[in-house]
């Protein structure tokens, strides 16, 4: 269910559960809570504190977790970059990804900006041979491509990740 329906469906149950308490505390004659549970409740005096801790724990987390959501939408709604400069970072993705697959033992190269504007960080995701030299690589990676990437984007102080990924040749024995 997307996040509307799912920020309509709480709206609509909490609705309906305080209309349920209204009209049971007013029109009916009944208690809202049966005998037992009032009874229970009226000898253990810590009952309603503990509901009470639990339901604001539970509201807290709900809350939180509702911001969060919030957040990583608006963050995959609006882009990092805008205009002239996402076209230029583009451009620069492009080149950083033609670059790396030409170093020796790189077979598939995926780049990712993520992050916010303030604070962006380029991950990058290398599947090698099992016989290339990761040392070699990275080093090769950190040496002439990052850097010309950093610059032609304007970020020079652009975090990024490296994770490597190798992949094995099958040998089949008879």
């Amino acid at each position: 269910m997307a996040r509307p329906g799912l920020l309509l469906t709480g709206f609509a149950l909490c609705a309906a559960g305080g209309l349920v308490l209204r009209l049971r505390t007013d029109g009916g004659h009944d208690p809202v809570l049966g005998d037992d549970l009032t009874a229970f409740a009226a000898a253990h005096a810590w009952f309603w504190p503990l509901v009470t801790a639990l339901l604001t724990v539970t509201a807290g987390a709900s809350l939180y977790w509702l911001c969060a959501e919030g957040r990583t939408a608006a963050l995959r709604r609006f882009p990092l970059m805008r205009g002239a400069r996402r076209v230029r970072t583009r451009a620069a993705l492009a080149d950083l990804t033609s670059e790396l697959r030409e170093l020796p033992g790189v077979q598939e190269v995926e780049l990712r900006l993520t992050g916010s504007r303030a604070r962006s960080r380029l991950v990058l995701h290398v599947s090698c041979e099992e016989s290339a030299d990761l040392g070699l690589l990275l080093t090769l990676i950190r040496e002439a491509p990052l850097t010309r990437f950093r610059e032609a984007v304007g970020l020079a102080g652009l975090h990024s990740v490296v994770r490597f990924r190798l992949v094995y040749q099958e040998t089949r024995f008879a």
